[in-house]
């Protein structure tokens, strides 16, 4: 039986002096470009916060499907190859060429666990359509040496 439970977020989005200043309640960040791209580098830019949304919540996820023990000590990585000419609108690929996930664990065992619910955690993770959208996905578990 489905509880239908829904939560509203919100997030303000304006000007600063340098970048954009975000507010997400009451908390404060601040989102810029990279000289190249006509900003200051004063924070990270919208699409690499966009990947730390997917990264922070695998990890989230990973803990409410029981896995808490792992999602304390495991490091997630996630990288992408932006299509730049998309955002210019000079192509139509797919806006990421790649997108990687690359998990580390503490030991076999755990990469082990970590195999099983992937497919599970994939099919939960908020912003999962992102992870697709990409032409090539690659996701990988590593062992702490």
């Amino acid at each position: 039986m489905s509880t239908r439970r829904r939560e509203d977020l919100v997030v303000e989005v304006t000007h600063a002096s340098k970048g954009l200043g975000v507010s997400v309640r009451g908390h404060e960040l601040t989102i810029d470009e990279t000289e190249k791209y006509g900003g200051h580098d004063a924070g990270a830019n919208p699409v690499e916060h966009m990947l730390a949304g997917v990264a922070s919540a695998s990890v989230v996820v990973l803990g409410i499907l029981g896995e808490r023990d792992i999602a304390e000590v495991v490091c997630l990585k996630v990288s992408a190859t932006l299509n730049v000419d998309r955002v210019m609108g000079v192509d139509d690929g797919a806006a990421f060429d790649t997108v990687r996930l690359d998990w580390t664990v503490q030991d076999e065992e755990q990469a082990d666990r970590l195999r099983k619910v992937l497919p599970v955690l994939a099919a939960r993770r908020p912003g999962q359509a992102l992870v697709e959208s990409a032409a090539l996905v690659v996701e990988e578990i590593a062992v702490r040496p």
